[in-house]
Order: C-alpha cells, then structure tokens, then sequence
C-alpha cells in the first residue's frame, strides 16, 4: 500500500485469533482448503532446494540482503533487522546448544494474503516480472529486483527453518489477516514430485492493524554473524539504493557481558562509506558506452581508496543493476602490464549501475554475484571499464605516491629529525627529504608500521642526499619504474655511479699508498718498521674492498685491554701497533677489518724468510687474542671471525707440519708483499678507471668492465 497505510505494529505480537473454518478472502469470502485439506502447498524438488539456496548463499550478509531486497520489492519504507552481532550462530559438532539465536526481518509492506503466498511466495523459479506483466513495484512504481523467484530459498544457506508471517491485501474493518507458514528444510529435501505442504503457524487467520511481512530464521547452520562494523559495510556493499522512501535499520540483539539487558547498537544502511583520494574520483552521469545506435547507459564513479582496503568488500568496482550489486571486478579483466596496475590492484574502488544488465536480456548470474561477462553486453561493458581503469591507473598513481609519502613521512618524524640534525642547513633537510619521499613512494603503505623499515629508508636517504647526480637519478627512475623491487634494482644500478664519483678521491689517495707500497718493496732494504707503519695507516691494504675500514674506538679498547689481559696471563709486555709507541718495537700488529673481523698481523721485511719459532709465536699470539675474546663477550661480539696473516715472502725453513697448517687453516694465511701489492693494486687500477669512464660517460655502461 502507499505511505498513508500505518506502520507495522509488529507480527509477533499477540493477535486474536479467528474460528472461523477457513480465511476470509479480501472480498469477504472463505477460502476453504483443498481436498488433502492442506490450505498451502509448495511443488519444489530437493535438488532446486540444494542448489539454489544452500549452495548459492553461504553468508549471513548475503541472505539479509535477498530478504531486503523482496521488502524493497514490496514497497516497504521501513525494514527492521534483528540479530546477534559478533556470533557463531550454532556450536561446533558435538559441543552443547548454548544460546538460541534467531534473525528477524520486518518490513512495513504490502504484504500478501493466503492466495498470494500460495500463487507468488510458494511458487519458486518463476520469473516475477513475466508472472506480473510489469517490472515495477505495486504502488511506488519501484524497478524491482527481483526476477528469478529463487531469493526466497536464500534462508536455507545458513538455516533450517524459515517462518513468514504475513498480512496483506485490502484492508477490511477488521484489518489485514495474516498468513503464517513455517517451512522445515529438513522436510523439504525429499526426492519426489509430491507437493510439500509447510507447516501452518499459530498467527495463521489472525487480525492486525497494519500490513507487512516478517520473516524468521532459525535452526542454524554453524555461521557466523559478522561484528557491526563488518555487516554493515557487507550490507551496504550490496545495495546502491538512494531513495527518501526507504529506511533500513540493523539491531544487535546480543546482550552485552558489561551492560545486560540494555538496548544494543544499530546501524542504518546507507552509502558504503569509503575515504576517498578526492583528486583521483572520476564521476559518470548517464554516460553511453558501446557502438552508435545502442542506448548503454552508465553512471556512478571510480576513485582511489585513501588507504589500502580494510577487507574485501571494499575491494574493487561494485557493479549494480536496479540498485542491488549484481557484480564486483578488480579491474574490468585488464591484463597484466599497464601503467599503474599496483595501484589499481590495492586501491581502485567504485560503484557502476547499469540498469540494462537485468532488463530484456538477464546478464545476472543466478546468485547475483557475478555478470554473463562473455555476452555482447557483458564484452561492451568490459571494454569501456578496462578503459576506465588504465586512464585512472595513469593519473591516480601519482595520487598514491603522495599519499604514502605522506604516511612514511609520519611514520619517520621526519621533518622534526631533520630540523635537530641540520637546523642550518635547509638545503640538506631538502634533499634528504625528495631522496625519502622518492625511495617510499612506491612502498607498500604497510611497511610503514616496521619502524626497522622506516628506519632503513631514512638512512639511505641521508646517504643519497649529498649526491647531486644519484638525487637526480633517482627523480629519473621514480618515473621510469612501477613497482618497488623495480625501483630498488634501479636504484642500486645508479647508486654505483654515485658512489663511484664519491669514493674516486678517496680511490686516489689509496691508490698514493699503493705507490709508496711499491716503492718500499722495490727498494729492496727497506726495514720492517716503515712496512708494519704504512699496514697499519692503510689497513685496507689486506682487503682491499670498498668499505671503509680504520682504526676504530673499538679495535682501541680491544688493543689496551687485550695488552693488559696478556700482561697478567703471561708476565710479558706485548705491543700490538707501530704507531701508539714510536720507541717500541711491536710483536705484531692488530687490526680490524670488514664485516666484524680482527686481524693479528705478522709483517717481516722484504725477502725475508720466517722461522717455526715466529710461526708458533704468532699462533699463540692468536689463541690468546681468541681466548681473551671468548672471556669479554662485549669485545667477542664485536669481531667474531678471528684471523692471523703472514706477510712474509718465503717459508722454506718452516717444517713441514706448518707449512700443512698455514696451507690447511682457515684463518691463517700467508702472503708474499708482492701478491699484496699486485692484489692491491690492480683493485684500485680497475676502481679509478671505471670512475674515469663514467665521468667522461655518465650514462653509459661498464659491463664490459665487470
């Protein structure tokens, strides 16, 4: 009926009962039961029951909105829904019942009398629009949403009895009768062609004040209820109603443990609320879509999420037809490939109704979750909506960069870091901060949680900054590169070239040592002094990697508290550098290398030929510097590979014994001064003639270097 009918007074309240023998048709007559005496009856086989009802509708949300969508059918403009928020409605196999829960639905629509449930409501798989000669509502003049006739079997998804209670017809003094049947899934799935006659209610021939229906789920299957939150974004997801007419509201009837017995929270369906990159939304009114001559009319918007979804009923374009969602794509069917596709996979989101998808031809998939994507339509619609996604994809990406700069940016403190670290220095601070901004801007915004992360990012940042060159590569590679592992393989391909013009003074200097180095072994009488001297100035002579390596607080404090610690073992005085005492002469020489490694250093003059007593000494010397390091685990940790190297050019005299040890041992060695100084130096030679190449070539390529 129209708005002028009152509002429904609530069908579970106690009515009157009649006696009479039968119902009271609208006109005054009685309908009498049939010759079985059953007043209702449904023909309906148990493989239409399973398939199209259990099968199709698993989720408490997607049975509510098939219940919904009969009232909205029904020119109801109220719908209550009442549940338990938060609940497994049925215990695991075999544990106790617990609580039993039931989910009412009640709308203030026409409703049916006897007849209309009989010829309308039991009859399933009928196409409603056929049957009516009309695909609008009876008094509002609705497009309704229902066609195939199969919604009413949704119930049995996730229960095993379903109650409708129901007045409708013309109103009489005494009001509206009322129908109520109870249908038992249980006695439904019968393999046989007899009619199933459902159970007639206790309200069944009462009176009421107002017209509507209520429908009662109970006898649950083990589903679960989800929490408020979550329901109502799965409610709304599936409905893009925008009507003054039409109100639904969501009760939670599960007692709270802290407030017992008072009213509980409620939602009213709305718009999915989603927080939007306003400058990415893109809005269509009516737009056509397809070849000339065809009327394809579309509407709605596509945008970026602020936010990557919070679960999947947020993901994607929510496709809908008469106002009830009938699809929902990531992307159209895109291919792999296109620019921007990360984006579009974590954030596109939207809602596109095309009324033509359920008119003349049903493109609707029978469980309204999916559309025939392979028919005509389906292919025109695809191709305008890839379209759609790519020209979005392009200019929402840089939406998404912003945006997780901003939250990095956040995450890091960034800018209060950086004003304590170089308050002077704004345009240090600036730097740092397009390094940064470039670094994260195509991370997943996730990562930003991981302090060790952000961390990581802010480090580098601070070490690109300094480098005009590596600064402008990276602007360079953001544009050119769409995800995050592309952009770090692209960065680390250009922070060679930064680091190569970097480190080329430092490679000139080293490269002066190794000339004095040369000079040294070339003069034939040089002393072991200068030689332990210029080792332990330039200890990366040993290792001639690019990582700094130096004479550190800590290799200092190892020195004097190994020094002293070997003084009260021993009784001897040791000294383990040439440089701390001039006067004295050292036993050896001790010193730190990369990745966390010490090095005791025996160094003997040019041509010099060690003894086994030199030998043996120097690996005392080591299995005490590992013993000492073993009982002061705070230096220990610090340099856990020990090692012992020779710096001799022969070892004839040693016996045979320690010649197998020196070749047999992994961590003493023995170099000859021209292996180190070739080894050296042809390093060095190599590192300043690719840095020459990229200066005079930046952008060129030394593979043929490598």
């Amino acid at each position: 009926m129209g708005p002028e009918q009152p509002k429904t007074d609530g069908l579970f309240s106690a009515l009157p009962k009649q006696k009479a023998g039968g119902h009271e048709t609208l006109d005054g007559d009685t309908a009498t039961a049939d010759s079985t005496g059953a007043q209702y009856r449904m023909r309906i086989s148990r493989l239409t029951v399973d398939k199209l009802g259990i099968k199709l509708y698993d989720r408490v949300s997607a049975v509510l909105a098939e219940i919904i969508a009969n009232a909205y059918d029904a020119d109801a403009t109220e719908v209550t829904v009442r549940l338990p928020f938060g609940t497994w409605l049925a215990p695991l196999p075999g544990k106790p019942l617990g609580d039993r829960y039931e989910i009412i639905v009640e709308d203030d629509g026409h409703g049916m009398t006897a007849e209309e449930v009989n010829t309308h409501y039991l009859l399933v798989g009928s196409d409603r629009r056929g049957r009516f000669r009309k695909d609008t509502s009876l008094h509002r003049n609705r497009r309704v949403m229902g066609r195939k006739g199969i919604g009413k079997l949704a119930p049995f998804g996730i229960c095993r009895t379903v109650e409708v209670i129901t007045a409708g017809g013309a109103p009489t003094p005494k009001g509206y009768q009322v129908s109520h049947i109870k249908l038992n899934l249980d006695d439904m799935m019968f393999d046989s062609e007899d009619d199933y006659i459902p159970e007639v209610g206790p309200l069944d021939g009462t009176w009421r004040g107002a017209h509507g229906t209520c429908i009662r789920l109970t006898n649950f299957n083990r589903k679960l209820v989800p929490k408020g939150d979550e329901l109502h974004r799965q409610l709304c997801a599936r409905f893009g109603i925008r009507r003054d007419d039409w109100d639904v509201e969501v009760f939670n009837t599960r007692e709270s443990e802290a407030l017992p017995g008072l009213a509980q929270e409620s939602f009213r369906l709305g718009e999915l609320q989603i927080d939007l990159q306003e400058d990415t939304k893109v809005t269509f009114d009516r737009t056509f879509i397809g070849s000339e001559g065809v009327d394809l009319p579309v509407s709605g918007w596509l945008a970026y999420a602020k936010d990557p979804y919070k679960d999947e009923v947020m993901a994607g374009v929510r496709i809908y037809a008469r106002g009830k969602i009938v699809a929902t794509t990531r992307d159209f069917g895109a291919t792999a490939g296109f620019t921007g596709e990360w984006g579009v996979r974590s954030y596109l989101t939207g809602e596109i109704h095309a009324e033509w998808l359920d008119e003349d031809e049903d493109l609707v998939r029978s469980d309204r979750q999916d559309i025939i994507w392979t028919s005509e339509l389906g292919q025109t619609l695809q191709t305008w909506g890839v379209k759609q996604v790519k020209d979005l994809a392009k200019r929402g990406r840089s939406s998404v960069r912003r945006r997780t700069r901003q939250v990095f940016e956040e995450a890091a403190d960034l800018d209060t870091r950086l004003l304590k670290d170089s308050p002077g220095d704004p345009q240090y601070r600036h730097s740092v901060k397009e390094a940064f901004r470039v670094l994260v801007a195509d991370s997943e915004r996730e990562a930003a949680s991981d302090p060790k992360r952000v961390e990581r990012y802010v480090q580098l940042a601070k070490n690109i900054a300094p480098h005009r060159e590596l600064l402008e590569s990276l602007h360079q590679v953001s544009k050119d590169v769409d995800s995050p592992l592309d952009i770090v393989l692209a960065l680390f391909q250009k922070a060679r070239i930064a680091e190569f013009y970097a480190l080329g003074q430092v490679a000139q200097e080293r490269v002066d040592v190794v000339n004095r180095l040369r000079q040294l072994i070339t003069d034939g009488n040089t002393l072991e002094r200068p030689l332990q001297e210029l080792i332990e100035k330039a200890p990366w002579l040993l290792a001639p990697e690019w990582t700094p390596l130096g004479m550190n607080d800590a290799l200092e404090r190892v020195r004097y508290s190994f020094e002293s610690w070997y003084f009260k073992k021993s009784n001897q005085l040791i000294s383990t550098t040439s440089i701390r005492d001039p006067e004295r002469r050292p036993d050896f020489v001790l010193l730190n290398g990369p990745r966390g490694t010490i090095w005791v250093v025996e160094i003997k003059r040019i041509d010099y030929h060690l003894t086994d007593d030199e030998f043996t000494r120097a690996v005392d010397y080591l299995e005490s510097l590992e013993e000492f390091l073993d009982d002061n685990s705070e230096f220990g940790a610090q340099f856990p590979i020990r090692r012992l190297t020779f710096i001799v050019d022969n070892v004839d005299r040693l016996s045979r014994t320690n010649r197998r040890l020196l070749k047999e041992s992994t961590n003493v060695e023995r170099r000859s001064w021209y292996d180190l100084l070739e080894q050296t130096d042809q390093a060095h030679q190599d590192f300043l003639r690719k840095v020459e190449k990229l200066r005079r070539d930046p952008g060129g390529n030394d593979d043929d270097d490598q």
